[in-house]
């Protein structure tokens, strides 16, 4: 199956908004913000640790009318209801609300400077809560629109920081950078090395003289809100493994995991209590993962790469005890199925996708088969579950 181009979704996301809305055509702005998968990198950015992201053909599409009022109406293709406030009149988030994400982004760029001008506008998204970072592209969608309506300029550092601050101080997500910066940084047919705690991105083309390679987005058919699971609580518990391994090793300040040198894991970690243990097992595996993968990437040696996401999706089963009974299902159906050279969670792990590195030549029918044995064991699952094919993209941009 194909995501829907998005020329098409363009097109639908304006015939939908003029049901609701007296908004002229030619008076439109967009914004395009692509999802994004991580092949290597699972639970680490927020501890410091190196990521691989790319940005993929699917998208939260914003469709929008500035005007003069301090004020927002929003529509959604996903949700029901109307989202409307005044931009001073933000309050608190509402986590049943799916207007928390533009309230989000408006306290953030509020906080340094007054919104004078709104918007009219609708969104919608390929696959809202999927474990693709719809989260951080419909948040950087409405940063983008707010910033362009109210002229004010910033890097994409600075967007970078401000999602993260909506994500971590108005909506309560503990994560890292993976998600911004992918999104912002993305670029067609590259795979993007993410240093998190500097902050820099370097972008490398897939081989041109490799084998081909093509990405699968296997949908579980169940979505996932990750300030509702265990994903917070894992990071508190990566922070109280660095502090106590900053302890046992004589290292000060010790706040997150990239702060001790492997050296020191090592040498204490036979001392650490058992889940704690899991979880710097878990860290400094994956930060070999990523280092290692990346230098497949550049070779075009799939099998060794997808070789490594099997043991990354291992690893956030085992180590960091993550995965819903579906994704772990899924994961054990796409490591034994021909022409995967490897799958992992998508995003947090508590319900939503799998991606797959496959072979030019794995087909709708194998995919077809895949969900066949899947919905056996997850009928309720039918009719929401699907295999898509994703092609990589450029990141956010306006069109």
């Amino acid at each position: 199956m194909k995501f829907k181009t998005l020329s098409k979704s363009k097109e639908e996301l304006v015939s939908f908004l003029n049901k609701r809305e007296n908004v002229h055509k030619g008076k439109l702005s967009f914004v395009a913000s692509p999802y994004r998968i991580c092949p290597l990198g699972a639970h680490i950015d927020h501890q410091g640790g190196p990521v691989l992201g790319m940005t993929i053909e699917a998208y939260t599409i914003l469709a929008f009318m500035p005007v003069t009022a301090p004020k927002v109406r929003l529509h959604s293709m996903n949700y029901p209801g109307v989202v409307e406030f005044d931009l001073q009149e933000i309050g608190h988030p509402d986590m049943s609300d799916w207007g928390r994400y533009v309230r989000g982004a408006t306290k953030v760029l509020g906080d340094l400077k007054t919104l004078s001008h709104g918007f009219v506008g609708a969104v919608n998204g390929t696959l809202p809560s999927s474990g693709l970072s719809s989260s951080a592209s419909v948040g950087l969608s409405y940063l983008y629109a707010l910033a362009m309506i109210n002229e004010l300029d910033f890097s994409k550092i600075d967007f970078i920081r401000l999602d993260r601050r909506l994500e971590n101080d108005y909506l309560g997500l503990q994560n890292g950078i993976l998600d911004q910066a992918t999104i912002i940084n993305g670029r067609k047919d590259h795979l993007l090395y993410i240093n998190t705690v500097t902050g820099t991105v370097k972008s490398y083309l897939k081989p041109v003289d490799s084998d081909d390679l093509k990405t699968i987005i296997v949908h579980s058919g169940f979505t996932r809100e990750l300030t509702s699971s265990g994903f917070n609580a894992r990071v508190e518990e990566c922070k109280m493994v660095s502090e106590l391994l900053g302890q046992m090793g004589g290292i000060e300040s010790a706040n997150i995991l990239s702060d001790i040198p492997e050296e020191v894991y090592k040498l204490y970690r036979a001392a650490l209590p058992e889940n704690l243990m899991k979880r710097a097992d878990h860290y400094f595996s994956e930060v070999r993962c990523v280092e290692d993968g990346f230098k497949y990437w550049q070779q075009g040696d799939w099998v060794n790469f997808g070789r490594l996401m099997n043991e990354s999706c291992n690893s956030s089963i085992e180590n960091y005890e993550s995965g819903s009974p579906a994704l772990i299902k899924l994961q054990e159906i796409l490591s034994n199925t021909k022409g995967v050279y490897g799958s992992r969670f998508s995003g947090g792990g508590y319900g939503g996708c799998l991606i797959g590195f496959v072979t030019p030549q794995f087909s709708d029918e194998d995919s077809s088969r895949l969900l066949e044995n899947y919905l056996t064991s997850f009928p309720e699952a039918k009719g929401r579950a699907a295999v898509y094919n994703a092609k990589s993209d450029d990141g956010i941009r306006f069109l």
